[in-house]
Formats: structure tokens, C-alpha cells, sequence
């Protein structure tokens, strides 16, 4: 006996199947309105990046009028900012850095505690080393260990890039000899301790070790913070060199 459905039925069923309908096309409007949304804060994202680095740009062609420092500590104000805004850094990352640290040192070289920050900013976030170990150079360059001996730390962060990233560790050494002989010129307890560690560091370094498993680690802690698809291929490439490299040598 085939089963028949009263009229009641049938209209339970309707509201049923009219009710599940509508259900599915709030969802999928939303899940559409949600994706749009996200979309368009992306952009927004975006559009105040490419605005913010024509700011920057154009700082270094506006006259300072005997203020550099001032527009140095401006531009560094801007870059703490830019740096915090987590939710724009999620969708843009973080390549105005370098552009920040190039104008800072442009009008300011002697910036130190900027550069503490901008260094391992540049290095760790923009994911650009090479870049960070050029701009340091011109940083040092402008500094001596009679001014400025507490900040033999920058000459650390050099030699750290130059080891993880640049795979130059000849350069590496003579950067952490300089910090211990910069370090050593603060004549206190922890110049001192910072000299010897320093100093430990390029013994070890005189022995010509293999670091390319740090240099992975290194690599792959950049990674995640690099939305250029073209900059995280090449990274993706560097790093599976050097997987490649120590199989083969196993």
C-alpha cells in the first residue's frame, strides 16, 4: 500500500522544504557578505600602504630646514605605529619597514635605538637581511665604539644576520670581534660580560661550523610574516636548498 500524504502533510513538508531553503541562502548571502567584507578591508589595507610609502618617499625629498632629527624621530614614530597595527599587518605584511629604516638613516644615523628595533624588524618581519646587514654597515660607519660603546649590540645583530641568512661567516666573526672590542671600551661589569660571550661566539664561529640547520630554522621563522608571493617562493627555494644539501651530505 503506497503511502499518501494528507494535505496537512503536504504543507508541513512545504514549510519544511521552504524553511531549509531559505536557510541555506542566509548562509550562503552570508558567508558572500562576509567574504566581500574581508575583500574589502584588504584593499583598504592596501590602498593606506601604497599611501603610506609615497608618505615615506616623499620625506626624503622635503627640506628638513636644519631638522633632521626631529623628522627622524617623527618617521620613527610612524614606523612603531605601522609596526602595531596588527590587523593591517596580517593583510599587507610588513614591507614599508625598510623603507622606513632607509629615510630614518638618511636623516639620522646616529638613531641608535631605532636601529635596535629596525634591524631585527627588518630582518625577522620584512624578511630582507641582506638588506638589513647593507643598512647597518652605513649605520657603523657613522658611529665609533667612543661615542657610542653600549651599543655594540647592533654589531651582534650584524654579525647574527650575516650568520643565519648571508651563510658568511667570515663576516659574522669579524662583526662579533668588533662587538666584544666595542663592548669592552664600557668599562663595567657587563661590558665586560657582554665582550667574552661575544668573544666566545667568534671562537666558535674560527672553527668554521655547520649552521645550516639554523639557518633553516632562521628561514622558516621569516616565513609566516611574508605576504610577496615572489619573496616567499624565494625563501620556500632557500630553504629546501638547504634541506637538500644536508641529505645529501648524510
Amino acid at each position: 500500500m503506497l503511502f499518501q500524504l494528507t494535505e496537512k502533510s503536504t504543507k508541513v513538508l512545504t514549510y519544511l522544504i521552504l524553511g531549509i531553503c531559505t536557510s541555506g541562502t542566509i548562509k550562503l548571502q552570508s558567508q558572500h557578505y562576509q567574504n566581500s567584507l574581508q575583500q574589502a578591508e584588504s584593499l583598504d589595507h592596501l590602498l593606506a600602504e601604497s599611501k603610506q610609502k609615497q608618505a615615506i618617499n616623499l620625506q626624503k625629498i622635503i627640506p628638513s630646514f636644519g631638522l633632521d632629527n626631529l623628522k627622524a624621530d617623527w618617521l620613527y614614530l610612524s614606523y612603531i605605529q605601522y609596526l602595531g597595527d596588527k590587523e593591517a599587518r596580517n593583510k599587507t605584511g610588513y614591507s614599508l619597514i625598510p623603507d622606513y629604516f632607509e629615510t630614518i638613516l638618511e636623516y639620522d644615523p646616529n638613531f641608535t635605538e631605532a636601529y635596535l628595533t629596525l634591524a631585527t624588524a627588518n630582518s625577522l618581519y620584512a624578511g630582507q637581511p641582506e638588506k638589513t646587514v647593507n643598512l647597518m654597515n652605513r649605520v657603523l660607519e657613522s658611529i665609533s665604539s667612543e661615542i657610542a660603546p653600549e651599543v655594540s649590540i647592533l654589531w651582534t645583530y650584524k654579525g647574527l644576520d650575516e650568520l643565519l641568512y648571508l651563510d658568511d661567516i667570515e663576516a659574522a666573526k669579524k662583526s662579533y670581534l668588533t662587538a666584544a672590542n666595542w663592548a669592552s671600551k664600557r668599562e663595567d661589569g657587563l661590558g665586560t660580560e657582554i665582550a667574552e660571550r661575544n668573544l666566545k661566539t667568534a671562537k666558535f664561529l674560527a672553527s668554521n661550523p655547520d649552521t645550516r640547520e639554523s639557518q633553516i630554522l632562521a628561514w622558516s621563522m621569516i616565513l609566516p610574516n611574508i605576504k610577496d608571493e615572489s619573496r616567499r617562493q624565494a625563501i620556500v627555494d632557500k630553504i629546501e636548498a638547504l634541506k637538500a644539501e644536508i641529505s645529501s651530505h648524510k
